[in-house]
């Protein structure tokens, strides 16, 4: 059974930067090949071992103007869940995560709104994927 829990701040699971970019990101050349180096990037054994962001990650945030803490993983969009937390590396925070470590902050732009979230925690996991 799941309970009803009413959106607070910045960390409403229905807010548009946990969803998947889709189109929008794929039709625009600098977004996708921001993305593409990031996801090159992140999926190296360097960036592992120095604990950035990849795929299967999963990570704590912090908003800087609400102080909300949430933890997501990153994940294919084909297994994306935003209620479970599980969210895709094409979405605008997916995105926005992908590559960094511990310390870092991640900017997301939506609109006219603009959030900053600090990485508190990065714990690396592997994404189970039936291919």
């Amino acid at each position: 059974m799941r309970m009803f829990r009413p959106c607070k701040g910045s960390v409403c699971l229905g807010n548009p930067i946990f969803q998947n970019a889709g189109q929008r990101m794929l039709m625009d050349p600098i977004e996708l090949s921001i993305l593409l180096e990031r996801l090159e990037f992140s999926q190296k054994q360097s960036s592992r071992l120095l604990g950035r962001i990849t795929v299967g990650s999963s990570v704590t945030i912090k908003n800087r103007v609400t102080r909300e803490k949430l933890t997501v993983t990153l994940v294919p969009p084909e297994l994306a869940e935003p209620e479970e937390q599980m969210i895709s590396f094409i979405s605008p925070l997916g995105s926005a995560l992908l590559g960094l470590k511990l310390g870092d902050v991640a900017v997301t732009e939506f609109g006219r709104r603009t959030d900053k979230w600090d990485v508190i925690s990065v714990n690396q996991r592997k994404v189970i994927t039936d291919i």
